[in-house]
């Protein structure tokens, strides 16, 4: 039987993040997430992308012109959002210049999924409401489909 060696050692190696993604709903809670982030941001020199992800499916449901201006004011807000979201970043200590924004369309874990692997992310930080029970299985969760699909780290904040 062979036994796999480890090695040992008194270093820890120094994590390499380079990009990190934050996934925002521009929520009440979000702070904790961007606390997070910042703290990941300043410990490795990395630049922030912050994505906020228009769930343009939701409006399939109604009429044409309707639908369009409903789709036109949540896109204005979905940039108001990634701007708040850079001024919270910069209040927490990340370099204003090392600070990207987003603002993304489709299905929301799927499009955190896709620029984060057209962006060479090496860390994906986002919140979760942590419903459980029928609120979870009717609403879903954009952070466990994100996990499912990453092909890095992704880190959950819960929210209090």
């Amino acid at each position: 039987m062979l036994k796999k060696q480890h090695r040992t050692s008194d270093e820890v190696s120094p994590m390499k993040y380079k990009q990190i993604l934050i996934g925002t709903d521009g929520g009440d809670l979000m702070a904790p997430v961007y606390d997070h982030a910042a703290y990941f941001a300043q410990l490795t020199d990395a630049t922030v992308h912050i994505a906020y992800v228009l769930d343009s499916t939701r409006f399939t449901a109604y009429p044409i012109d309707a639908s369009s201006n409903r789709y036109d004011v949540n896109l204005d807000a979905g940039k108001q959002i990634v701007v708040n979201a850079k001024k919270d970043l910069a209040s927490r200590g990340v370099n204003e210049d090392r600070i990207i924004t987003a603002v993304l369309d489709g299905h929301p874990a799927e499009e955190l999924d896709k620029y984060a692997g057209s962006h060479d992310i090496d860390l994906v930080v986002i919140g979760s409401h942590g419903r459980k029970g029928l609120d979870r299985l009717l609403i879903g969760s954009v952070a466990d489909k994100v996990v499912r699909g990453a092909k890095v780290p992704v880190l959950i904040v819960r929210s209090r």
